[in-house]
């Protein structure tokens, strides 16, 4: 009789940009499943510290190297090459709300988050912890997109629900 055995989930290395909260970018990898999303991924750190590999601060030119990073300091992620699942299945498969999102200290993103029909935005919030999915962000003030992100709730000064971009404002 064989033993039975644990499914191995096979983690990959995946590039991450961050910003934390003192504006400073971070450039590295990460480990992280395959079938598993950044939002989980980030709220779900032990003690609040992720392993960032091959990572750096590129306004100070640094050689790349290995950071731990406290996620509560983050302001939000993402994954410039678009390999990473931002939000886990069941966000995707609710609907679509275009918000803007204010940002502490004054920047605002525009983009969609993943909310059931009925449901109430604070309720969601709740709901998610630590971390929240925006999909097809871009910065509004120049309108630079920036992909799917993650942004730490904690960031958040306010978030208002948008009007489809050209359905007049």
């Amino acid at each position: 009789m064989t033993a039975p055995t644990a499914r191995v989930r096979t983690q990959e290395s995946k590039r991450i940009h961050v910003v934390m909260r003192d504006a400073s970018l971070l450039e590295g990898s990460i480990y992280i499943a395959e079938d598993m999303s950044l939002v989980a991924f980030l709220g779900n750190r032990k003690g609040g510290y992720m392993n960032m590999v091959d990572a750096r601060r590129p306004k100070l030119q640094e050689a790349p190297g290995h950071l731990i990073v406290q996620t509560d300091l983050v302001v939000m992620v993402s994954a410039p090459d678009g390999n990473v699942i931002v939000v886990g299945q069941a966000g995707a498969g609710a609907g679509e709300r275009e918000v803007e999102v204010y940002l502490i200290g004054g920047k605002s993103l525009r983009g969609v988050m993943y909310v059931a029909p009925m449901q109430r935005m604070s309720d969601y919030l709740h709901h998610c912890g630590k971390f929240v999915g925006i999909a097809r962000a871009v910065f509004t003030a120049d309108n630079a997109e920036i992909g799917d992100i993650a942004v730490n709730t904690s960031a958040i000064a306010m978030i208002r629900e948008a009007k489809p971009v050209g359905q007049g404002e």
